[in-house]
């Protein structure tokens, strides 16, 4: 914990205690009530980063108010990797939330976080409940979600590895800004599965981290979010390039299944997922672009260099 007069040197540092970034596009009803659940308090920065909408949703995203609101728009549409980038840029607190605009937080989320302000955490994880459109519990878990409850419930280095690496969404952490910085991390400026890479470093760099059983996020499961609706098949393989990446990263650290996801699996979940004729067409583009699958299970492994493996799944200290 930091002394009181460390403390006095963190809060002349930082203009705010925590900043709140949200990425949005085409959805300024569903920001709307984002924003409503973030309290309004001189000590709260929201930074809402505008994905390129369309004429009409930008005229609704600018009559939106709330205390220490800044709203930036992007002038094309780079997806939500790239602009979690610019959201990070602008940030002034000790703490970062990155958020999506189609979920929001519960009513005493920030209140529960006060209690860990002053910490010297480089994260801290929250539980987060899955509600339907309606605002209702789905009692769906997700898997982020049931690696934190398991890391809470044990302290063993199989629950730590999955805390770590099954864990990979930013809107259950509060993360320390000046460990995000000291570290060089941000996210890879992609349009699928975005967040993967920036947990992956904040799992690696993190010296000390800690996890509380408290819902404070609601994930809601909209189906107007964009990545909730079906996938084209072109789309289909920018998530197949994904895996690749994460296989690749796996491979070096020796993890096996569940966490990486073997070629021959794919042909099952296709086939039952989207038909002989739309699988055909995948693997036929698979082998057109057969070099980028290649490349996707190098792009992570540089990551790893200067990385004390050993000590990424240590639990003397937790």
């Amino acid at each position: 914990m930091l002394s009181k007069n460390e403390n006095s040197i963190v809060c002349k540092m930082y203009q705010y205690t925590y900043s709140i970034t949200i990425t949005h596009y085409n959805a300024p009803t569903l920001l709307a009530r984002m924003l409503s659940s973030i309290p309004e308090r001189e000590d709260i920065q929201v930074i809402v980063v505008d994905d390129c909408s369309s004429a009409d949703n930008k005229d609704a995203l600018a009559s939106l108010k709330h205390k220490n609101l800044e709203i930036i728009y992007s002038p094309k549409n780079y997806g939500a990797g790239y602009e979690r980038n610019v959201g990070f840029e602008y940030v002034k607190g000790k703490w970062l939330i990155a958020c999506d605009c189609d979920d929001l937080f519960a009513k005493n989320a920030f209140d529960i976080l006060d209690k860990y302000k002053d910490s010297d955490f480089d994260y801290i994880c929250y539980c987060v409940k899955y509600l339907d459109s309606e605002l209702k519990p789905t009692g769906i878990q997700l898997r982020s979600d049931a690696s934190v409850r398991r890391f809470l419930k044990e302290k063993t280095k199989d629950a730590v590895k999955y805390f770590k690496f099954w864990n990979t969404e930013p809107w259950n952490k509060l993360i320390s800004v000046d460990f995000l910085r000291k570290n060089d991390i941000r996210w890879e400026p992609c349009r699928v599965n975005v967040d993967v890479l920036f947990s992956y470093q904040v799992a690696l760099k993190a010296e000390k981290y800690t996890a509380i059983a408290d819902e404070l996020y609601f994930f809601v499961g909209d189906g107007n979010s964009i990545t909730r609706k079906k996938r084209s098949v072109e789309r289909e393989f920018e998530f197949y390039l994904a895996a690749q990446k994460r296989n690749g990263f796996f491979k070096v650290l020796g993890y096996g299944s569940p966490f990486g996801r073997p070629d021959f699996m794919y042909l099952p979940f296709l086939l039952k997922k989207r038909g002989i004729k739309e699988t055909i067409q995948f693997y036929k583009l698979r082998k057109n672009r057969w070099t980028e699958v290649l490349d996707a299970r190098k792009l992570f492994v540089p990551y790893l260099n200067g990385v004390d493996l050993n000590h990424v799944l240590d639990i003397s200290e937790i």
